[in-house]
């Protein structure tokens, strides 16, 4: 990690792979970690429910899962994007392990993975996240990268809130 103070982390985003779904179910199932997304027990899967949910991870052309390193190869967390076709729009998330969090590797991990939105999809015209509404950690974050809250579009149904970042407001980092 970049130890000068106020330069962002290095990150690493890989494409998240079978090797992968050991920390990812560690992660998932920490209530610490998910109780600020609903799960305050953490989701509960066995290994059996995480290599399923990979299998279909496999068959969604739309869809991006990454697993966070940093470079000495400890595992931080996952973030991913899904593409709405219809409505030009990709949803995105992050989750990082306790340990990670407070370190600027979110803000990094995040801006990577919008950058790695626009770039590969050029009909995406914004991207969203939907925070919790007592998520402040999150709430900063996501101010952090450009987002800001917006009326919820009504093809998404009921959640707890709707962020978005529009493709011409996003400044990516040096």
């Amino acid at each position: 990690m970049n130890s000068e103070r106020g330069q962002p982390p290095d990150v690493v985003l890989q494409p998240t792979s079978r090797e992968d779904l050991p920390r990812l179910l560690k992660l998932w199932n920490d209530g610490r970690v998910m109780r600020l997304v609903g799960f305050p027990n953490g989701l509960g899967w066995d290994a059996a429910r995480v290599e399923a949910w990979f299998d279909a991870l496999q068959i969604s052309p739309r869809r991006r899962h990454f697993s966070i390193y940093i470079p000495d190869g400890t595992f931080c967390g996952e973030t991913h994007y899904r593409v709405d076709a219809e409505h030009n729009l990709g949803s995105l998330d992050i989750k990082l392990h306790i340990q990670a969090q407070g370190q600027g590797i979110a803000t990094a991990a995040f801006r990577e993975l919008i950058q790695c939105v626009f770039e590969e999809n050029p009909d995406v015209q914004a991207v969203w996240v939907e925070p919790w509404p007592e998520n402040l950690r999150a709430h900063r974050l996501y101010s952090r990268c450009g987002f800001a809250p917006h009326p919820r579009p009504g093809h998404l149904g009921e959640g707890p809130s709707y962020w978005e970042l529009h493709r011409q407001s996003w400044m990516p980092s040096p």
